[in-house]
């Protein structure tokens, strides 16, 4: 089972009170229908626990059993509704005219009507990628009329989704984790919104560590080039016998380093006596590459 189908599994199980509600959530799950012969409607749907609440929902709102007919193909399985209610066939028509207002055509009654249409539009045509691997929350809409519909009512919720074309219909997505768990959320799926949570907590957390490594590992990087080059400076200053001919502080920290080569500026600076700062060790060690460098 996809992650996708577990959130529609989530969504199907939650009940729905309100006559309002289960009218705006029945209007989302059949967005994707098409008229055919004599007037009649006819719906597919992917999932088998979809199509038995939007059967439910078709039962309950236009008061007759669609029928229903399981068909395969390519090793899917498709669920099919059919049914004929001259209210529908009405909402389908406005809904298509691009003249009517959705928000006149579908009457939101109370505030939770918007997220139950958004939550059967989702399980007619959404699909959601699993948070662990990457954010994506996608509805794919049969055409642009419908994209329309769909995209201003997410729109009037504060999250305009972008929109691309597919082979198939026209996709209305979010890629980023904060909209994806807003949308998730406003259609009530909780247990997905955890998961999505948690999923965004241990990936900032491996980013910080990441990025902890990264600099660990610079750090180291950057110690060594400098050791290298101070212990270079040293040698080529010992070479042409300046070395000795230097000031006696400047000689100390140098055979310091000579002997300590893999040793931090820390650990150098504790070697020192009598003590140093560790400013004033760097500002030795500078001297004796512009000493060499003189060279």
């Amino acid at each position: 089972m996809s992650f996708a189908d577990e959130v529609r599994e989530e969504l199907c199980e939650l009940p729905i009170k309100k006559t309002c509600c289960q009218k705006a959530l029945t209007a989302g799950l059949l967005l994707s229908a098409h008229e055919d012969e004599g007037k009649m409607v006819k719906v597919r749907y992917k999932n088998e626990m979809v199509a038995t609440l939007a059967s439910a929902m078709i039962r309950r709102q236009y008061g007759k059993a669609p029928e229903s007919e399981m068909r395969g193909a390519c090793g899917h399985r498709f669920y099919d509704l059919s049914f004929s209610s001259p209210s529908f066939h009405k909402l389908y028509m406005q809904l298509r005219d691009t003249k009517n207002e959705v928000q006149s055509i579908l009457r939101f009654a109370c505030d939770g009507c918007r997220a139950m249409f958004l939550r059967g539009a989702f399980l007619a045509l959404g699909t959601l990628n699993d948070p662990h691997k990457s954010f994506h929350l996608e509805f794919l809409l049969p055409d642009e009329r419908m994209a329309d519909v769909l995209s201003g009512e997410l729109a009037k919720v504060g999250y305009p989704p972008r929109r691309i074309t597919r082979k198939n219909g026209v996709g209305l997505y979010f890629k980023d984790s904060g909209s994806v768990e807003d949308v998730v959320a406003l259609m009530g799926a909780q247990h997905t919104i955890f998961e999505i949570i948690n999923s965004r907590i241990e990936r900032d957390i491996r980013n910080n560590e990441n990025r902890a490594t990264n600099c660990v590992a610079k750090n180291i990087e950057k110690t060594i080039s400098a050791a290298t080059r101070q212990i270079e400076a040293i040698n080529l200053l010992m070479e042409h016998g300046k070395l000795d001919r230097l000031p006696e502080f400047l000689r100390v920290s140098a055979m310091v380093r000579y002997r300590n080569p893999d040793a931090t500026l820390d650990e150098l600076v504790a070697l020192h006596d009598p003590p140093i700062s560790k400013s004033g060790l760097n500002h030795r060690l500078a001297k004796l590459l512009s000493e060499a460098e003189e060279l």
